[in-house]
Formats: structure tokens, sequence, C-alpha cells
């Protein structure tokens, strides 16, 4: 789904249960701040089906062998496993260490590739915009990458905190209980599991 699709339907179903609030898709001020909510709302839901990613990060002989991994991979949430390929000079040992849940402790003589399989951090919609920028376009071009029950849900949730700006607290109801009501349905199995962590200690 689009951000463009995600808005229209927000004010439609704000439309169809609300039609005293309907207006708010041309308010300056709603829509100054939805896309705040909308990455609140992402944040909210990105727990319950995690997105998974990978990267690889090239180590050489002279290369610090403790890592801190929020450095390499910025969008990370929550390491997955980790896997050391060394490459055809190294004999070394594979084994590492865990410092903390961010900082990768590497043999010291070790050459090869980190691979770190994770989850990371939904894409983030811009907030402020330039003078020239086409908003129209972006909302257009933009895509979320959260999983798809997640973008049906999200919604209600939006719906939800955008009613809360300025309008009486009943509006929103229907769709407090509703977004609360879909969360409890999600299947996080899609998801679910341990922290693997490969040639080094459990974290």
């Amino acid at each position: 789904m689009t951000l463009k699709e995600m808005k229209i339907k927000v004010f439609s179903l704000i439309e169809e249960y609300y039609p005293e609030a309907s207006g708010l898709a041309e308010d300056e001020d709603v829509l100054n701040k939805i896309n705040g909510i909308v990455n609140s709302i992402q944040l909210d839901l990105m727990k319950y089906r995690k997105i998974p990613a990978n990267a690889e990060i090239e180590v050489k002989e002279n290369d610090d062998k403790i890592i801190t991994i929020s450095d390499e991979i910025k969008d990370i949430y929550q390491i997955n496993k980790i896997i050391l390929v060394p490459s055809e000079e190294y004999t070394g040992t594979i084994d590492f260490s865990m410092i903390d849940e961010n900082t990768l402790e590497l043999p010291k003589d070790f050459v090869g590739t980190v691979r770190i399989y994770y989850y990371k951090y939904p894409k983030m919609v811009k907030v402020t915009f330039e003078e020239d920028e086409d908003q129209d376009e972006y909302d257009t071009n933009f895509k979320f990458d959260l999983d798809l029950v997640l973008q049906e849900i999200m919604p209600y949730g939006i719906a939800r905190d955008i009613l809360r700006l300025d309008m009486i607290s009943v509006y929103g109801t229907y769709f407090e209980k509703t977004y609360n009501e879909l969360k409890q349905t999600i299947d996080d199995r899609k998801s679910a599991g341990i922290i693997n962590i490969y040639g080094g200690d459990d974290i």
C-alpha cells in the first residue's frame, strides 16, 4: 500500500463512522501532523510482524575487531543470528562474543565477512518537506514495508490519533476499540522465535 492510499483509507473511515468530522482531509493542522502519526503507528505495530533483513560487514586484517552493530546497520531493530565467514587465508577460530546486545567482539586476527541476519525498523515517512517538494508525488511513490496484515490495521490507529488532535475524545472511541481488537488477532508466529548466534555466545 502506498502512503497516498493509506491516507485515503484513513479519511474514508473517519467520514464513514464520524460524518460530523468530515473535512479533516483538508485541515492544514491535520495534514501537517499525519505523517508523524503514521510513523508512530508503524512503530507500535512493527513488533507483531518483524521485518527480516540481512547485511554483511567485511573485516580486514587491520580493522578493529570490536564492532558496534548499530553503527554499521542503521535500520537494525533486533539481531536474529550472526555467522562468521572466514576468508580462504584465515585459519583461526570463528568463535566470537557479544559484549552487549549491540557490540560484537571478533577473534583478534579474524579476516573475512560477518553476516548478520536481523529484524529492521520499517521505512519511516518524511515529516518535513522543502518548499519545492511535491508531497502528493511523495505520497504516491512511498510504499510501506510492514506486513500486509499490519497495513490493514494501520488506518484504525491513525484515525484514532487524528481524532485525538482537536476533537472530543469520544469521537475516537470506535477506532480505539477496533484498533486494539485487531492487534489482539495478529498471529505473530511469522516472526516469532529465539535469537540464534552461531560461532559465539547466545544473547
